[in-house]
């Protein structure tokens, strides 16, 4: 697991402890460098865009995520200077003002990954983690999630870590109704396609679902990636059938794009895709972009060099937000149409006969998420200014890991947990 695809875990985790005490016991005894290298992480993300906050609001920030002044003064504005997150403006050794240095999400992830990694965290610790990984790529039996969390931690811990991440809702679970074992999986990603999913899963055989997976995995670094192209390497390796099957039960998502001589090409997304962008942006968002991005791949796949094919979607893309127009081509006048007709971009068709045609950027956030999407293979989520009004009328966010239990209360099993603790004092 590389270090951005390990911070957003840190975060998505973090984001879920909240809801509980800090001072929770199971929680921190395990869980200790995940909830605060989350927090911190989510501190950075609130910062982010602000050139000159103030330190009262600074606190205000940090508090919301259970720090304490003395804990933003002493650990975390260091912290924060020393990984390049932030300037700090100072006067007689006291702190005016911090302005952000975040440049993109890609640095918040790594500087968590090494926050965390210098917190010493537990085996539970990371166990939690290894298992919200295997459960964001594919939802998993619970054997298959025991065996490969067991290698690295060993069984004893790796039960413990399993009831961590089930009863915290970092991983949900699915059990009953005719499936042979539990299932683990990520409810921010596989909840709309679980019921589908989850019998189908549990009786497949372990190579067939590492095929699924692999689809899975090609399109989740490749977000708009051609159906034809997918299904022509399915059925060189006879497995064409586990590809459809992924796309029936949901763990694929396909979108088709028409073009003006009335023909249509398939795209495929994996649900990443969709709750990365929805839950920042809207529903609406997230088929605006996913329209462009198709658009995109269509011309970068299937264009033709005689019409304007794209070799380079990043400097395409790039001209594009930079200039506000790019021309002139023919394939801009036929190929662009449901980009067109969505409003993303304005077409200029002045002589088609001659290729005289020029796209015009109307939606520039839509092409900006696209273009994020095509060169980093990540959504960077969106940070607004807190104001003052936000402090004064108590307004409060909770995400969607944040909303899953109710506050406070643990389930019966972590006393399990608790009974953990209560052991290692006794040998100590």
């Amino acid at each position: 697991m590389d270090k951005i695809e390990l911070g957003k875990h840190i975060i998505s985790s973090a984001k879920s402890l909240k809801r509980f005490r800090i001072a929770d016991v199971p929680m921190a005894a395990f869980l200790h460098a995940m909830s605060y290298a989350g927090r911190a992480g989510l501190l950075v993300s609130a910062l982010k865009s602000n050139k000159g906050i103030s330190l009262n609001r600074c606190i205000l920030l940090a508090a919301a995520e259970g720090f304490s002044p003395p804990d933003l003064e002493n650990q975390l504005i260091p912290w924060m200077e020393n990984s390049g997150l932030c300037r700090v403006k100072r006067k007689n050794s006291k702190i005016i003002s911090i302005g952000s240095l975040v440049l993109s999400y890609e640095g918040i992830l790594e500087a968590v990954s090494d926050l965390y990694i210098s917190r010493g965290p537990t085996p539970e610790d990371t166990g939690c983690i290894t298992i919200l990984g295997i459960a964001c790529e594919m939802p998993m039996p619970e054997s298959d999630v025991m065996h490969t969390v067991s290698s690295n931690i060993g069984e004893e811990k790796a039960k413990l870590a399993l009831s961590l991440a089930k009863n915290y809702g970092i991983v949900s679970w699915r059990s009953g109704k005719g499936l042979r074992e539990p299932l683990i999986y990520s409810e921010r990603l596989w909840a709309h396609s679980i019921n589908k999913a989850a019998k189908v899963l549990t009786e497949l055989t372990r190579n067939q679902r590492a095929l699924i997976l692999e689809y899975i995995e090609q399109i989740r670094k490749y977000q708009g990636y051609p159906e034809g192209l997918l299904r022509d390497f399915a059925k060189q390796n006879n497995a064409e059938p586990m590809l459809d099957l992924a796309i029936g039960v949901g763990l694929l998502n396909r979108t088709e794009i028409h073009m003006a001589d009335g023909t249509h090409r398939r795209f495929l997304t994996s649900p990443h895709f969709y709750a990365e962008l929805e839950a920042e942006f809207g529903g609406d968002m997230c088929d605006r972009v996913k329209i462009f991005l198709d658009s995109t791949r269509n011309g970068q796949h299937f264009g033709r060099l005689a019409t304007g094919r794209i070799l380079d979607p990043d400097r395409l893309l790039s001209k594009l937000i930079n200039t506000g127009t790019i021309g002139p081509c023919s394939a801009i006048g036929t190929d662009w149409v449901t980009s067109e007709i969505a409003g993303i971009v304005r077409v200029n068709r002045e002589d088609l006969s001659r290729g005289l045609c020029y796209m015009e950027l109307v939606q520039e956030d839509t092409v900006l998420k696209v273009h994020d999407i095509i060169t980093k293979g990540i959504i960077e989520p969106r940070h607004s200014e807190m104001k003052d009004s936000d402090i004064r009328e108590g307004s409060q966010f909770h995400s969607i890991e944040q909303l899953r239990p109710e506050t406070g209360k643990l389930p019966d099993d972590l006393a399990e947990a608790e009974g953990a603790i209560l052991t290692k004092l006794k040998e100590s």
